[in-house]
């Protein structure tokens, strides 16, 4: 069973003490590269949606070799809890 998109990135960012944009891009690839919704651009509006609502937190920002963004995340005690209580349990 696949898990939407959103509720994937809050999983593999628990998964991790902290992930980077670009790495939950990779992480992905092989469960949403062949679908329409699998962009950086979504990517980055899911996870500062997750953000904004206190699911996970940025803990750093820097700039790769080509000065573009990278920004680090994870995940809040919050989002621990809503995983505990939502995530389908052949995931946990």
């Amino acid at each position: 069973m696949k898990l939407p998109m959103r509720f994937r990135i809050i999983h593999l960012v628990s998964q991790r003490d902290n992930i980077s944009d670009r790495e939950v891009m990779e992480a992905l690839q092989d469960e949403y590269g062949d679908e329409g919704q699998y962009k950086m651009s979504i990517i980055e509006t899911h996870l500062m949606s997750l953000r904004a609502v206190g699911i996970i937190e940025n803990t750093g920002v820097s700039l790769d070799e080509n000065d573009n963004l990278v920004q680090q995340f994870s995940i809040t005690d919050y989002g621990r809890d809503l995983l505990d209580k939502y995530l389908p349990s052949q995931w946990k």
